[in-house]
């Protein structure tokens, strides 16, 4: 009875510590990828009509329907003909709407634009 109390404690603390450090002090995908000013700006000198609302739906796609089936992934290492192919892509099997596709594409437009990533 004593080992398994003793066993159960020792998982308790085993998973209590490593939740404890996975969230101290890191930076979340969700962090690194939020959409602020800078990234409105950018995009709105090709996209005048996007809107912050535009962007943090995108942003909010990213995080939920893309990588929660990809995993976290580097935005800006594809380019930008890419990331619109894979949107095209994946659109149906993530049974998003085409104005959560565009939303999705001019978040990813607009991270890339800010960060000054190079247009194709």
């Amino acid at each position: 009875m004593k080992l398994r109390i003793l066993a159960i404690l020792s998982v308790l603390t085993v998973v209590f510590y490593s939740c404890k450090s996975k969230s101290a002090g890191t930076t979340t995908t969700e962090d690194l990828y939020t959409p602020g000013d800078a990234q409105l700006k950018a995009i709105q000198a090709k996209y005048a009509d996007v809107t912050a609302a535009t962007l943090k739906e995108g942003h909010s796609i990213y995080i939920g329907a893309c990588t929660n089936c990809h995993g976290k992934k580097n935005m800006y290492k594809h380019s930008e003909a890419d990331w619109q192919n894979d949107i095209n892509r994946m659109a149906p099997k993530a049974k998003i709407t085409d104005a959560q596709k565009d939303a999705l594409w001019k978040y990813v437009l607009a991270m890339r634009l800010a960060k000054g990533t190079p247009s194709n």
